[in-house]
């Protein structure tokens, strides 16, 4: 479904969701995958575990800017992506919402306290300046991940890159990939709106099958 954005040439699809993402490269409108089976996938770099909101910090960072430097993070589950960027205002808060690290609400003020925690600290030492340089920082270091993998899936790739094609929860990560390999973006989202974005896939699959049926 993707391919049909983009026909002629090399295109890749990054598809970031909540807890993974996918990278699949495209030729000519066909997608040309490697893996078969997650344990391939994972292993062809096709899929990474890594999203927009339930992943661990510990998972994306080792240290965290802090103070006068870089502070190294506890190996706990105190705080996950969505922490970070709820604080960067690129995920909507959710104060019902309590499926967190900690069980409390998907808020600023709770997410703020759970960073904090990556650093052993609390709100009275961790303002929020620190909490944002943080944010900012995860942002910045799961950009540079998610690009790494897919430089390695371009490498499959004899020709340049012509488009990124971006859906999924974390379409803003997608952007910030996309920008860094320098090609021209096709969003979901500016397609299809947020909602069908989040869930390109279910999407993308459905309307295959409706077309198959249709005469």
């Amino acid at each position: 479904y993707a391919g049909r954005w983009a026909p002629l040439g090399d295109a890749l699809l990054l598809d970031i969701g909540s807890t993974t993402t996918d990278i699949i490269l495209l030729c000519d409108g066909r997608p040309l995958p490697v893996g078969r089976t997650d344990p391939a996938r994972l292993q062809s770099g096709e899929l990474v575990y890594t999203g927009v909101e339930r992943t661990p910090i510990a998972a994306v960072v080792d240290k965290l800017p802090f103070g006068d430097g870089l502070c190294p993070v506890a190996t706990e589950f105190f705080a996950t992506t969505r922490d970070a960027y709820i604080l960067l205002g690129k995920l909507n808060e959710e104060p019902t919402d309590t499926d967190t690290a900690d069980g409390r609400p998907a808020n600023r003020p709770y997410a703020h306290e759970r960073l904090a925690r990556m650093v052993c600290a609390d709100r009275e030492i961790f303002d929020s300046r620190d909490a944002e340089a943080a944010a900012g920082y995860i942002l910045e270091q799961q950009t540079a991940l998610l690009r790494t993998q897919a430089e390695r899936v371009l490498e499959r790739s004899a020709d340049a890159l012509e488009t990124v094609i971006v859906s999924g929860s974390g379409e803003f990560l997608a952007q910030q990939v996309a920008a860094q390999l320098q090609a021209p973006v096709v969003s979901f989202e500016h397609h299809h709106g947020p909602a069908v974005s989040r869930v390109a896939t279910a999407f993308a699959l459905q309307q295959l099958s409706l077309e198959k049926v249709t005469p």
